[in-house]
């Protein structure tokens, strides 16, 4: 029974290390795409750049047709407004033209493009201006098969006992009309043939045979093969199965990156995998959860954008309660050395007591020498441990900065939601509009009262952080250029410009949005302190370099 329960041992080994291999060369491969994301990137808006180029060179109506629907396919799940500016701008060409087929193609995107940003009900009215009668077979699925997807949506966002059945109900019935129109000869059939099955066969393990066929059809780059590895790992997930779950999560983030696709959730859906099974990897499931918080931002998804920062605080804290636990065995690390420092003092003085009572016999002498020599190189060592130790101190201190800069960031966006939110209520309930409360989203901009609130939150968090800032700046100003303060606790506006430069926020347009001016004014403000600045051409660097001490040591 024994030598059955090793063979069966050895026999499990092997695969047990192959899955753990393969999960970390996943990993390792993810890694590589994020930090090649930029270059990446650059090599869409080269691609997308080409296509714009037709524009100019063509007059032909259908070759501007089908670029404009070209370049949408290039937006889709890269950049939302540029997407619907030629969804819009392929609309109104179609009717100029009374061209049937491609206002019919493009209204139908345009009501999927806007269910993905959360306009559940404008989406539902672009669509029925569909006219039916004349949509062929591949349109007639593409119609209904959107349908599908915008009650799927819809119900997701509801997420209540009322209304998400009726929306799960209605896109159930919308994807049996939309199969029959499917091309079997397609590459991602079997991905729709997995839908099928999930939405109105509810089997799971049908779901899975054909989301496996999809991806061995479909290319890695492919978004229908990031759709159906996240499918998949959903699936193994429901069962428990974690190493199959976190492999397909790898592949459909390694796919959304390879395709440069913004609009993802299977990267946020890995960071949370990571926090749930790995707490000691807390860093990673940061890194993650903040791509895909930066991901949602350059796509414009407000949705996304708002589900991702319910998550990160949790992850954030954890992380930063990991951050602390760290410092406190580094605080007993460095205690203990003390003690043994102040050990080694005794005993060099005990040495030194012995040397001179034995100063008579010369033998005795080298050897309490020599005993001190080995007590000075085991200093050194305990020398070099303190300044790693330190080194250690610095790069948490590093840390900090980035937490500090992402405090910033989330004060700014929720007090621009609670505002938005305040406004859209009132004005809905006023006009007795609650339905279409749900969808519509605001951009005044914020109260006074809540932009100086904001502001002063700033000011004590920056100054509490550098209490020696505002100094050093002014130590990089010509005598006559030197800023003055009204107040030890605040900043001048010239001053908050140069703190977001300080904490990493270098772009005018982002640190126009934090501090509620115009990118102009801000561009102005920046070119006028630099004017004053000693070293004009490296005055932006020269800021970046401040206080690299974070405050000043606790008196506790």
């Amino acid at each position: 029974m024994e030598r059955s329960l090793l063979y069966i041992l050895f026999l499990l080994l092997p695969m047990t290390l192959s899955a753990g291999s393969k999960t970390q060369q996943l990993r390792q491969k993810l890694d590589n795409l994020l930090a090649q994301r930029n270059t990446l990137i650059n090599n869409k808006n080269k691609d997308i750049n080409r296509l714009k180029k037709n524009l100019t060179t063509s007059e032909n109506t259908l070759k501007l047709l089908q670029t404009y629907e070209q370049l949408f396919e290039e937006y889709y799940v890269f950049q939302f407004d540029s997407a619907m500016t030629y969804l819009n701008k392929g609309i109104k060409l179609a009717q100029e033209t009374q061209n049937t087929y491609y206002y019919n193609s493009n209204l139908i995107s345009k009501a999927e493009l806007l269910s993905i940003g959360g306009l559940y009900s404008e989406a539902i009215h672009e669509i029925e201006q569909v006219d039916t009668t004349v949509l062929d077979k591949a349109q007639r699925f593409e119609f209904y098969f959107s349908l599908f997807r915008i009650h799927t949506y819809w119900a997701d966002f509801c997420n209540d006992k009322t209304y998400t059945p009726m929306h799960r109900l209605k896109a159930q019935d919308y994807l049996k009309k939309a199969m029959p129109f499917c091309d079997e000869t397609d590459k991602s059939y079997e991905y729709y043939l997995g839908e099928y099955a999930v939405f109105v066969l509810n089997n799971p393990q049908s779901a899975r045979t054909h989301y496996i066929k999809a991806i061995k059809q479909l290319p890695q780059n492919s978004r229908f093969y990031a759709m159906s590895c996240f499918a998949l790992s959903g699936s193994y997930g429901n069962e428990g199965n974690a190493d199959k779950q976190e492999e397909f999560l790898l592949l459909s983030s390694i796919s959304d990156i390879e395709n440069c696709t913004m609009e993802n959730f299977a990267l946020q859906n890995l960071a949370m995998y990571i926090f749930e099974h790995n707490k000691d990897e807390l860093d990673l499931a940061q890194q993650y959860i903040q791509t895909a918080l930066e991901d949602a931002h350059f796509y414009n998804n407000r949705l996304r954008i708002i589900e991702i920062s319910s998550k990160l605080p949790v992850i954030v804290s954890s992380y930063q309660q990991t951050l602390n636990q760290r410092n406190k065995v580094q605080m007993i690390a460095i205690i203990v050395i003390s003690l043994l420092f102040l050990f080694l003092l005794s005993a060099v003085f005990y040495i030194v007591k012995q040397t001179k009572r034995l100063s008579l016999q010369q033998q005795e002498l080298q050897k309490n020498n020599n005993q001190l020599s080995e007590l000075n190189t085991q200093q050194k060592e305990l020398n070099m441990q303190l300044h790693d130790l330190n080194a250690l101190l610095v790069d948490t201190n590093s840390k900090r900065e980035r937490l500090a800069k992402l405090y910033i960031d989330l004060c700014a966006k929720y007090i621009a939601r609670l505002k938005k939110q305040q406004t859209l209520v009132k004005r809905k309930i006023k006009a007795n509009q609650t339905i279409e409360l749900l969808s519509q989203l605001s951009s005044e901009r914020l109260s006074e009262e809540d932009a100086a609130t904001f502001l002063s939150r700033f000011d004590k968090a920056f100054l509490d952080f550098y209490p020696d800032f505002t100094e050093e700046l002014n130590n990089l100003l010509l005598p006559e250029g030197k800023i003055q303060n009204k107040s030890s606790d605040k900043l001048t506006t010239e001053q908050r410009i140069m703190a977001l430069i300080r904490l990493g926020v270098k772009e005018s347009a982002e640190i126009a949005d934090l501090l509620f001016y115009s990118p102009q004014t801000i561009y102005n403000y920046r070119s006028v302190l630099k004017g004053k600045a000693i070293n004009k051409e490296t005055f932006e660097e020269e800021v970046m370099k401040l206080c690299r001490v974070i405050g000043k040591p606790s008196s506790d």
